[in-house]
């Protein structure tokens, strides 16, 4: 599949990072990992719903990344403040930076695998839901004009909406049905001005199926 945001950061000149502190060139072969307590904690799968936390904070450090052989000077551990889990105890994760980060050798308990599961369309007739537009994909070739072809399918960080779906990352599919459907001056808005994705959804066999797309500005 073909990442569509590519052709559009390719129009402003822009690379991809990879991902919470990396840099460019081979800065992303360092393992995700922080340290707290004396511990590694290394980073787990991607989070289809954002965990509740207690509001504490805690102090920890991500460990200097040396790829470069020993070549250069010796890296730098960053400091950094990591939150704790409601209903789990610090010693086994924490949350920083949207991802939970897991102690060597411990394991989460099984009432967390909801966090890695996305929720299914289950609403009657449309709904309509707002949040951060997180990426696009599609089997179209990318256009660098900017401009979305469908079909595409929307990773979409749910703030509003019906309760089920709130804090959760979700997949809404834009058919050439999708009226409006989005327009590049929609996804430089979202995707550059921090502007969120409003989608008018039906559900479909479980799926989020757009029935309208458009963005609005941030704030």
């Amino acid at each position: 599949m073909l990442l569509v945001v590519a052709a559009l950061l390719a129009l402003a000149g822009c690379g991809s990072g990879a991902g919470p502190g990396s840099g460019s060139g081979d800065a992303a072969s360092c393992a995700a990992l922080i340290r707290y307590d004396g511990h590694d904690y290394l980073g787990t799968g991607e989070l289809r719903r954002t965990p509740a936390t207690t509001g504490r904070t805690l102090r920890a450090a991500v460990p200097g990344c040396d790829d470069t052989g020993e070549q250069g000077p010796a890296p730098h551990d960053e400091a950094v403040r990591v939150e704790e889990l409601a209903g789990i105890d610090p010693d086994v994760a924490v949350l920083w930076n949207g991802a939970v980060f897991v102690r060597r050798g411990r394991m989460l308990p099984p009432s967390t695998r909801v966090w890695f599961r996305a929720p299914w369309c289950t609403s009657p007739g449309q709904v309509e839901l707002t949040g951060a537009w997180l990426g696009v994909t599609g089997p179209r070739k990318p256009r660098f004009d900017g401009d979305l072809r469908p079909p595409y399918r929307l990773a979409l960080r749910v703030t509003d909406g019906p309760a089920a779906y709130v804090g959760a990352t979700v997949t809404v599919h834009a058919t050439a049905d999708t009226d409006p459907a989005l327009t590049r001056k929609d996804a430089e808005q979202a995707l550059w001005d921090d502007g969120q994705l409003v989608a008018t959804v039906r559900c479909a066999a479980g799926r989020f199926e757009a029935t309208a797309l458009r963005t609005v500005p941030a704030g």
